[in-house]
């Protein structure tokens, strides 16, 4: 079932400064030496509106400096995280917002009750750049946000990451304990998934699919008929 919004519902988000096209590598290099971070993809830009909206809250590690740059998630060509999503059946039509995220992929977005955010804002070309401080950090802010958002399953992108940053050096991919994680909701479920990032070779966008197919069926659990 699609998250009900108000007709007065319009996507809050800035646009890619860009107007429509590629970054530069000068402007790449400017966008990770400034630190330009990416707006979460959510139906409302405050926090407690979101709260009970969000059927899948998907967590990246951090921005690419071309997804800063045109201020949309994933958006480095050669990234097969829409591919996959629309594969697994999490997206009714495939999203291409290498150049920018169009309102009307935004608004289905938020009618299918999917979030996006990152663990941590600053941009970097390879997650590896990242501290574990960082990273820990993140951690302890997305259970903050967690809890007051109160998704039905939240999937982080990428086990390495989320092993540093959960303090957890032995998870796998998929469902995961929340017991040890204060603060965080009993309700909302916490997967992990593999890094969709074309550096990933172990995976293919259908092995990736088959993956988020089996988190958006997680994500189905209490919804009504």
């Amino acid at each position: 079932m699609d998250t009900k919004l108000p007709d007065t519902w319009t996507p809050w988000r800035a646009p890619s400064p860009l107007q429509g096209r590629r970054p530069t590598k000068e402007e790449l290099a400017e966008t990770a030496a400034n630190g330009v971070t990416l707006d979460d993809v959510l139906p409302y830009p405050a926090e407690h509106d979101n709260a009970g909206l969000l059927r899948l809250l998907i967590v990246g590690t951090n921005p690419s400096p071309w997804a800063a740059s045109v201020q949309a998630p994933f958006a480095r060509p050669g990234n097969r995280f829409w591919k996959s999503l629309h594969a697994g059946g999490v997206t009714e039509r495939l999203v291409n917002n290498s150049n920018g995220m169009e309102r009307s992929d935004e608004l289905m977005l938020a009618q299918r009750g999917v979030g996006i955010t990152n663990i941590v804002s600053r941009p970097t070309s390879r997650s590896s750049e990242l501290s574990r401080e960082e990273l820990q950090a993140g951690c302890a802010q997305l259970i903050e946000r967690v809890a007051v958002l109160r998704p039905r399953v939240v999937a982080f992108t990428g086990i390495t990451a989320f092993r540093t940053a959960f303090a957890s050096p032995k998870a796998l991919l998929g469902p995961q304990p929340t017991d040890d994680l204060t603060g965080w909701p009993e309700q909302s479920q916490l997967w992990v998934v593999p890094d969709p990032s074309g550096l990933n070779a172990h995976e293919s966008v259908e092995t990736l699919g088959e993956k988020w197919a089996q988190v958006w069926a997680a994500s189905a659990h209490g919804e009504e008929d």
